[in-house]
């Protein structure tokens, strides 16, 4: 028995140190070898090979490890093991659509993990997969932000006492981990690049690990850059209560490495969120949520903690860092069929689009549907997808999937029509489509993050492609689909109506946005 027992403990360390090594088929071949020679499983065995099956991008293979873990293991007491486990196990099953699902683990997650700062990151995995539930209600939505908000008060954070200082210019700083070459980053570069500098002094804490070119775009533009990654969230409080800002504005709400807790120590007096994030934080330290009159009707909504502020016009400004090909023809007119097509984030796309997607095709004639993301280069994921997609009698014959790639934005050339995904739509991959003349059709949505694609197309005067329901999404779709003119037109025109509407003029998005940051600060010392 003491023999196995370190023959186990040697097969582990061995595809440990391959996996450091990235040498992956030699780990995950150890690994698979011993098990089939000795049948001894440790948790920290199959734990290791779920990692180097996600490095693999094997992902249901990965889960097919996660959940013999779980049915092994689940009574060992290894707590914090077992944390991370649901929590891989919830980041594949989104990776995949799988949301629901994907949300139950981040609670299990949650649930186990002794760490008390890590329970906030886990909490915030599960709000991010909500958001792409078909359905999902307000009563859901918010039963999580009081999960999240019981887990700040466990933290029991003492907040900065009210502030007395007053300045010649209004400090505003900006808060994120997606200053750099990420999807967040084409829509602030006005924040950091384009404001008044008369009226505000604008101060930049990046939380960014591997700074690139857009970062030092984002850096070189502000007055004031201090990099915090390595903070931890009270010495980050601690900087920014230094720099005595007067409104703090969180650009991640509950994304990835977001550093929303800083914001429970109230270190300014305005605390904003917004951009990069497309739902409430549930935080009641928040003053409120960047909005536009498009996105939110009202001021507040069920979905929400905080107060919807409603820029007149755009509450995004894109500003592309990357160099866009020229527009191609209209691919119908050379293949002879219409071509819809999606790049979301795959786990955007539920099964209730899917059906939605399936009908458009049936009355479209001969009409194809064109997929691309990471998980689709994958032979794991697309075959998953495929059975999917079997399953809700998808016209296979007529769908054609793509990976991952550098020439993705060409790539919209061999698209004649997008279609927006629902209640989680598309916002950096909409407005490429339009920039690449693609017009997009979409769901006008109940709630600030379901209306994006009727914002960006309300902003562009193009509103009739924008559906109260899934009928009407369809039949736009179809209507579009048979005028070739019209594709024409929109095709030739998109890019131009992009450069000239509020969806890309910074200097009045600024104007705009910097008289919401004037009334906060004045409702917030004269209320």
């Amino acid at each position: 028995m003491e023999n196995g027992r370190q023959r186990l403990i040697e097969a582990y360390r061995n595809a440990f140190r391959l996996w450091q090594q990235r040498r992956l088929i030699e780990a995950e071949k150890l690994l698979d070898e011993f098990w089939q020679q000795s049948s001894m499983k440790s948790l920290r065995g199959m734990l290791l090979m779920a990692y180097i099956l996600r490095d693999r991008q094997k992902y249901v293979s990965e889960v097919e490890v996660l959940e013999e873990l779980l049915e092994r293991f689940a009574d060992s007491g290894e707590a914090k093991l077992l944390a991370d486990v649901w929590s891989m196990l919830g980041s594949v099953l989104r990776r995949l659509g799988e949301s629901e699902l994907s949300v139950e683990a981040f609670k299990k997650s949650v649930e186990l993990e002794p760490d008390k700062e890590q329970k906030l990151v886990e909490c915030s995995n599960a709000l991010f997969s909500a958001n792409a539930i078909d359905g999902v209600t307000v009563e859901y939505m918010q039963s999580l932000y009081a999960l999240y908000r019981r887990l700040l008060a466990d933290l029991e954070i003492e907040p900065y006492p009210a502030e007395d200082w007053q300045h010649e210019k209004i400090r505003v700083g900006y808060l994120s981990a997606d200053l750099r070459d990420h999807a967040v980053a084409q829509f602030v570069r006005p924040l950091f690049c384009q404001y008044d500098r008369n009226r505000f002094r604008v101060y930049g804490y990046s939380l960014v690990r591997r700074p690139d070119g857009v970062t030092a775009v984002l850096q070189q533009g502000c007055d004031v850059w201090r990099d915090v990654s390595a903070y931890s969230w009270a010495e980050i409080v601690r900087q920014i209560r230094a720099d005595e800002v007067d409104i703090l504005v969180d650009l991640a709400g509950h994304s990835a490495e977001n550093a929303l807790p800083v914001f429970a120590y109230r270190p300014a007096p305005v605390q904003i969120s917004g951009i990069g994030y497309f739902n409430s934080t549930g935080m009641q330290e928040m003053q409120g949520f960047l909005s536009d009159r498009y996105c939110s009707p009202e001021e507040h909504s069920p979905y929400f903690t905080e107060k919807l502020l409603r820029l007149p016009q755009s509450h995004f400004c894109y500003q592309p860092f990357s160099a866009f090909p020229p527009v191609g023809q209209l691919p119908c007119l050379v293949k002879g069929y219409v071509t819809f097509g999606c790049f979301n984030n795959f786990a955007k796309v539920n099964d209730g689009m899917l059906l939605v997607w399936k009908e458009i095709l049936q009355r479209v004639p001969d009409s194809h549907l064109l997929l691309k993301h990471s998980l689709l280069g994958t032979e794991e994921g697309l075959s998953y997808t495929q059975q999917r997609f079997e399953r809700l009698g998808m016209p296979m014959e007529r769908i054609e999937f793509r990976g991952l790639s550098r020439d993705y934005l060409e790539q919209y050339n061999d698209m004649d029509i997008a279609l927006d995904t629902s209640p989680y739509p598309g916002g950096l991959t909409t407005c490429e489509a339009l920039y690449m003349g693609v017009p997009v059709v979409t769901l006008k949505g109940n709630r600030h993050g379901a209306r994006f694609g009727y914002s960006f197309l309300a902003n562009l005067g193009l509103q009739e492609l924008v559906a109260e329901d899934a009928k009407g999404y369809v039949d736009i779709a179809v209507k579009i689909a048979g005028d070739s003119e019209l594709l024409s037109l929109l095709r030739a025109n998109l890019r131009r109506m992009m450069k000239v509407s509020p969806l890309m003029d910074s200097a009045g998005y600024m104007q705009a946005l910097e008289n919401i940051y004037e009334k906060c600060l004045f409702e917030r010392f004269y209320r």
